[in-house]
């Protein structure tokens, strides 16, 4: 049997729109909100986290810190741990990582990896909301030291960047303590009525409006006994149902993601300590084996003898300091070669969802991306048919097992 979600939230919001224009108070660093408005809790803010840009276009190809493997594990295993942060702070209702802005949010969250290393990890992020305005983009940056990579056992495990996320999120609740708490209301109405519009475009296409640079707002509400709105409301129920799916997903993703990826981090933190050093012999070398070389060249030209002798001395001996350089940058490679087999154990599709309704299993495969396509059609059948007289059914959900997870590398 559905649960029919309680419409008095509608009519507060109602009531925060036409009559309250009060700010909303936020604290960060994980203190309860404590701001009302008109003696009404502030409403929750539900927020989307995309996938991230995983900047591989971007990388230099002759670069030997990351791979593209990488990136991509990265891009889903980052938002998860902003979600993740944000959910435990006050103030946000419903907080979910979720690709490409597939379903209805108040705030939206997209990211960038513009740097990941073992030592350094900079994000660019820009927050925008559901009418459509860009709140702020900011870049964010950390840079850890090998003590990072031994944390106390007796501890629950922490990111070793963790700062860099608890700073984006002390950073939203700023922004959010800014803004009145009817601004805040409007967003969850229009997200509403976006959800709304999507399923029943026929119903509710008149009560968002968009401005000329392409802002939504709110033209007029539905009354909170309408039948269509309840009916949309439950189908929005049922797609929370599977986007908790996909949020179980993706905190199953970094959870068997955590151990390849922090000893893929130490790894690249030592390796990169050893490449600079390396690096750095390697110019000396060069730059010394070159200067020998010209200096014998000079003295070979002088017509001394003795002075071309030793002069031929200092070619060869400069010609072995540069081949020396040679090698040395060579070993760096190779130690960048084995951060890349590393990086190559991470990844991997979402495992198929199996949907049953109506006696009736469908079946959702691919990426986490497709099946949520793939989901949000199989909802737009389930509301045609509810719609034209069917009987309301709760989807059930079930999920093929995980695979192992990769053993760590020695």
């Amino acid at each position: 049997m559905l649960i029919r979600p309680g419409l008095a939230l509608w009519l507060s919001v109602l009531l925060l729109l036409t009559g309250c224009q009060s700010t909303r108070t936020l604290q960060p660093a994980g203190t309860a909100a404590g701001g009302q408005a008109a003696g009404m809790p502030a409403p929750p803010v539900d927020v989307g986290v995309k996938v991230f840009n995983d900047g591989v276009v971007d990388l230099d190809p002759d670069q030997l810190i990351t791979t593209p493997s990488v990136r991509r594990a990265e891009a889903h295993y980052m938002p998860q741990v902003l979600a993740e942060t944000i959910a435990r702070r006050s103030g946000f209702g419903h907080v979910r990582v979720l690709p490409e802005r597939q379903s209805e949010m108040d705030l939206w969250i997209d990211g960038s990896i513009v740097e990941s290393t073992g030592t350094r990890l900079e994000l660019a992020i820009t927050v925008s909301d559901a009418k459509g305005r860009v709140w702020y983009t900011r870049e964010y940056d950390h840079e850890v030291n090998r003590y990072a990579y031994d944390p106390d056992p007796t501890l629950a495990r922490r990111d070793p960047f963790q700062p860099i996320y608890e700073q984006i999120t002390d950073d939203l609740l700023k922004e959010l303590a800014r803004r009145p708490a009817g601004e805040i209301a409007e967003l969850r109405a229009i997200s509403q009525l976006k959800f709304a519009q999507r399923f029943a475009p026929e119903q509710f296409s008149d009560y968002l409006g968009t401005d000329e640079k392409g802002l939504v707002s709110v033209r007029r509400l539905p009354a909170v006994d309408d039948p269509a709105l309840a009916r949309v409301n439950e189908m929005r129920q049922r797609d929370r149902q599977f986007t908790d799916q996909i949020g179980s997903y993706f905190h199953a993703y970094s959870e068997r993601m955590a151990a390849p990826y922090d000893n893929w981090r130490r790894v690249s933190h030592q390796e990169l300590t050893a490449m600079n050093k390396l690096k750095g012999q390697e110019v000396a070398r060069k730059i010394g084996g070159a200067l020998a070389v010209i200096g014998g060249i000079a003295a070979m030209a002088a017509g001394d003898s003795a002075v071309g002798v030793a002069g031929a001395a200092s070619v060869a001996g400069g010609a072995y300091l540069f081949k020396s350089g040679m090698d040395k940058g060579a070993q760096a490679r190779i130690h960048a070669q084995a951060l890349n087999e590393l990086a190559e154990s991470m990844g991997g599709d979402m495992r198929p969802h199996h949907i049953t309704l109506r006696d009736q299993t469908f079946t959702l495969t691919g990426t986490v991306e497709e099946q949520y396509a793939q989901w949000r059609g199989l909802l737009k059948d389930l509301y045609v048919a509810e719609n034209a007289g069917a009987p309301p059914v709760l989807p059930q959900i079930t999920v093929d097992a995980a695979a192992p997870a990769p053993a760590p590398a020695p």
